[in-house]
């Protein structure tokens, strides 16, 4: 039996995924089921959500469906909330506490975080410090865990370099940070706005930044490593324009890093970092909820996010958050960041 908190409501507001498509999947209802305390897994915890972000996942998954899932579902991994109802089984949490994470990627609910109330799998969430907004944690989802995953694979000490395409976007201005907070000698990332680039060097210290829509990357990041490359690049850009250059720019017996399912085996991405004797290291969140990688979840998730945490405290990473929204307007951000117009770092839904 459920341990839980008086008054849950039946029915909440959603952006409820309607249709497998990459032009209209979604559609915003007032009515949609809220998971009661009895019908939790045993393992499972019912949140309040508090705050969630947004990313490129979310509708890239709606227009795939890999899972199957069953629809209407609901959009969104990101949350930050409170929780008001726990599965038999959990231990580590109780009614009323603040937790954040990530919700499942292989849920036959889509996910499930764009709503007020969502249901979570007790090993991908932790306890909220009170020192840290609801906001910030959520922006500790998928971007930050993409960066983590990736980083985490590979050295880093006081004599790496490490390059960044990318550095504005979610994964991108938190996987520079990251590499700064690990002690990398050099930090070396792109963007293409002008806004973008300043904030990387004001705010978040990064001396080479290097202007994709202007210079010559590869000539740039070979310049700025005396010719040699970079021992890690990290491309989280999604960009096949990005991985013909990105590629070129990794120092033999270095690591060239992939958010996704790209730079598979066979792969031109695979073969021109062959070609430098590096290897491909692959980023993607979706292999820790299926088989036996699901072993590895408190590690990557749990212990990822304690040290996001920590590192928020100690001002060593800072989530920026361009724009603060209601639910009723995501469909109109997702519309900007398919458009490549989502500004610079996450956007965040405030519902409480």
């Amino acid at each position: 039996m459920a341990s839980v908190q008086q008054n849950i409501p039946t029915k909440q507001k959603a952006l409820q995924w309607v249709r497998v498509s990459t032009e209209d999947p979604f559609e915003w209802t007032t009515s949609a089921p809220v998971t009661q305390p009895s019908q939790l897994d045993d393992n499972q915890v019912l949140i309040e959500n508090h705050a969630v972000s947004l990313n490129p996942v979310d509708y890239k998954m709606a227009g795939r469906n890999f899972a199957n899932t069953t629809l209407p579902a609901t959009a969104g991994y990101d949350v930050s909330g409170r929780i008001v109802a726990v599965g038999k089984d959990v231990k580590r949490f109780a009614v009323g506490d603040e937790v954040f994470g990530l919700l499942n990627l292989n849920s036959s609910n889509g996910g499930g975080a764009l709503q007020q109330y969502s249901v979570g799998e007790a090993e991908a969430l932790i306890k909220k410090p009170t020192t840290i907004s609801h906001a910030d944690a959520s922006t500790l989802g998928v971007a930050f865990l993409s960066a983590m995953d990736g980083l985490r694979q590979v050295n880093i000490d006081s004599s790496t370099t490490v390059f960044i395409p990318g550095g504005s976007g979610g994964v991108g201005h938190f996987a520079v940070q990251i590499a700064q907070a690990r002690g990398a000698k050099q930090v070396i990332t792109s963007a293409s706005k002008d806004d973008g680039i300043q904030i990387l060097k004001e705010q978040y210290k990064i001396k080479e930044v290097i202007n994709h829509a202007k210079d010559n990357v590869v000539e740039r990041v070979l310049e700025l490593t005396q010719g040699q490359g970079a021992d890690i690049v990290y491309d989280s850009t999604y960009l096949e324009s990005s991985f013909a250059k990105s590629t070129q720019t990794v120092k033999e017996g270095g690591s060239w890093i992939v958010l996704g399912a790209f730079g598979k085996e066979d792969s031109k991405e695979a073969k021109s970092v062959a070609e430098r004797k590096a290897n491909v290291v692959h980023a993607d969140l979706a292999r820790y909820w299926l088989g036996p990688e699901r072993a590895q979840m408190k590690t990557l998730v749990q212990d990822a996010l304690a040290q996001g945490a920590k590192w928020i405290e100690e001002g060593k990473l800072k989530p920026y958050i361009n724009q603060t929204i209601k639910l009723e307007d995501v469909q109109d951000a997702y519309e900007k960041l398919k458009q490549g117009k989502g500004g610079f770092g996450k956007v965040v839904v405030k519902l409480l």
